[in-house]
């Protein structure tokens, strides 16, 4: 019995101490990253519109060189459609029936 009234203790001081901490932690956190890139903006904007472009920083992509993909209208405008097809499952969470 004493060693159960011990072991309350213990618990009982380790949460108290958690939640005193808590009171004198920072309430909010600011993370930033930034990235410099060294070209004008049009530039920048018109590589990134291509979805294309994608291709060579994907991880998704990389992961299955085998993947069958289909493009579908003008690449960098609405409604163009970039589908796939991956063994892997590569960037899909879904799996087909």
């Amino acid at each position: 019995m004493k060693i159960l009234i011990i072991l309350i203790i213990v618990i009982v001081t380790i949460i108290v101490a958690v939640l005193i901490a808590a009171l004198f932690s920072k309430k909010a956190y600011n993370i930033k990253k930034e990235i410099i890139i060294n070209k004008p903006v049009q530039d920048v904007f018109d590589y990134l519109k291509i979805i294309t472009n994608q291709e060579k920083f994907s991880k998704w992509v990389m992961s299955d060189p085998t993947m069958k993909k289909e493009f579908r209208g003008t690449d960098g405008t609405v409604g163009f459609v970039y589908a796939w097809d991956s063994k892997k499952k590569s960037g899909c969470w879904r799996t087909r029936n």
